[in-house]
């Protein structure tokens, strides 16, 4: 019995000098110096952190430069589709020549789409458009003013000359994207 009181009583005593020890050697001359390794890493790679993540948000914030627009060569299809457009323009019928008038604009639209330009329609997808990605840009702007009053005045009359106008200026641009 004295045995184990004695192992109890050493027990009691270890446990209890483990507080009564100095630890100041340990914590001054290997965990200061650990924890102030560990500070100075961890400060920096928080700044670098914040400098990457700086950079992600500005790349976010400045609108990417757009390639010049291109399209694949003349494809038949095309111009096998434009040809169709021109000759709904040059119906006698006013709402052929503006069916073929929105046509047109709606081809340019899918066009402007596929280079990359986001939008819901193609007159904000215009407003991207730079001025030396289509050398003929005012020219389509004026062709879908035309196309605008088609949609948006019931009472609007399209004469034969402002169709050929428009359908000749939407051909000046699919040329010089080479479409057709």
């Amino acid at each position: 019995m004295d045995a184990i009181f004695n192992f109890y009583l050493y027990l009691i005593e270890t446990v209890i000098s483990f507080f009564y020890y100095d630890y100041t050697l340990i914590v001054n001359n290997i965990l200061k110096p650990l924890a102030f390794a560990f500070s100075v890493i961890f400060a920096f790679f928080t700044i670098w952190s914040i400098v990457k993540l700086r950079e992600i948000v500005k790349s976010m914030k400045t609108p990417m430069a757009k390639e010049p627009i291109f399209v694949s060569k003349a494809l038949p299809e095309n111009i096998e589709g434009w040809n169709k457009i021109v000759e709904k323009s040059q119906s006698m019928d006013e709402n052929q020549r503006k069916f073929a008038i929105i046509e047109a604009d709606t081809l340019i639209d899918k066009i402007l789409g596929l280079a990359g330009y986001d939008g819901e329609n193609l007159g904000s997808k215009l407003k991207q458009v730079e001025r030396g990605d289509i050398e003929s840009l005012d020219d389509l702007w004026e062709a879908h003013k035309v196309r605008n009053r088609i949609a948006h005045e019931a009472t609007y009359k399209l004469s034969q000359e402002y169709t050929k106008a428009a359908i000749s200026r939407y051909e000046k641009v699919l040329k010089e994207l080479e479409y057709v």
